[in-house]
């Protein structure tokens, strides 16, 4: 019977994983901020073992969601900036949130609302989790094989957040967070990370965007991935992938008229997520988008004081074109 994804959260036992694996993560990839380390918030930026502030603060705490399995999780390409090349206050650099404050995070949540969703109940992870070196934009394949914290690469810290969250269904924001989570979970250990997959060869494999696909079995993760999936979920199968257009501001947009493609790049979008978990878990699809609630993610002060007021003038424009 179809449920909604309260309902099956609640009947299901998602959220009694344990959250030591996401601790395990947190700690590694915060290695050289001893601050961070009690700070599973993250309340106060990354700072080094001289208490300086870092210029580029690794966003990847319990500000991306709860620490326990999900059934939909989404992947970026970094976590936002918000323009002004990391030098403004709203962009992931400055609110420790994942896509929290900048257009792209208020079209991501139109997005997780249309499915019933918040940040409460899903998890935000990206190819590389902190802005880019150029100030914004995608990361470059050398940025996502240096190393960050005691990880190897981002890579690899992307290969562990997949398995930690376990799954039904990843949703890529863009192409590069799709090949970046292609090549995550083909990391073979004690190998320098894989490159990231050619376009082609996805297209080879079956994948498309805005199409819902099992794991390919061209693409199939290393025997490492395989054994970490198998130890945390046995023989549940490997999620299935969503590819949907970045909800950034070049690609979507609530400024944008009902005619162009800022305003239909979004509606396609919204569908395919629809189908994808109407189709993969048999989701209820709410009738309308809720507000969002006042607790977890959404009572942090960052996210009240900045994310909050742009995003809700944003959600509003968006609500005004029937979305």
């Amino acid at each position: 019977m179809a449920a909604t994804y309260a309902a099956r959260r609640a009947s299901h036992n998602l959220n009694t994983t344990d959250a030591a694996p996401f601790r395990r993560i947190f700690e590694r990839v915060h290695a050289a901020h001893p601050d961070c380390l009690a700070d599973e918030w993250l309340t106060h930026p990354c700072a080094d073992a001289h208490g300086r502030d870092c210029c580029r603060p690794i966003v990847w705490s319990r500000r991306n969601g709860p620490w326990h399995r999900h059934e939909v999780i989404f992947v970026g390409a970094a976590p936002g900036n918000a323009g002004g090349k990391g030098g403004g206050r709203l962009g992931a650099h400055g609110t420790r949130i994942p896509f929290g404050g900048d257009v792209a995070g208020a079209n991501l949540d139109v997005l997780l609302g249309s499915i019933g969703l918040d940040r409460n109940h899903t998890f935000l992870a990206a190819a590389l989790n902190q802005l880019p070196a150029a100030g914004g934009g995608e990361p470059g394949l050398a940025e996502l094989q240096a190393p960050v914290g005691d990880y190897p690469s981002s890579l690899h810290l992307l290969r562990d957040t997949i398995i930690a969250c376990g799954p039904g269904l990843l949703v890529a924001l863009g192409n590069v967070a799709l090949r970046a989570a292609l090549a995550a979970v083909r990391i073979i250990d004690r190998t320098p990370p894989p490159r990231l997959p050619a376009l082609s060869r996805i297209r080879r494999a079956g994948l498309s965007r805005t199409q819902l696909e099992a794991w390919p079995q061209a693409l199939l993760p290393a025997e490492s991935f395989g054994a970490g999936w198998r130890s945390s979920w046995g023989a549940e199968p490997l999620p299935h992938l969503l590819l949907i257009t970045h909800p950034s501001a070049q690609n979507m947009s609530p400024f944008a008229g009902p005619e162009t493609r800022f305003h239909t790049r979004m509606l396609d979008a919204r569908a395919a997520l629809r189908h994808a978990v109407a189709a993969r878990f048999g989701w209820v699809i709410p009738a309308t988008r809720a507000e969002p609630p006042a607790d977890g993610i959404y009572a942090l002060p960052e996210w009240r004081e900045l994310g909050a007021p742009r995003h809700a003038r944003l959600d509003r424009l968006w609500r005004a074109r029937g979305v």
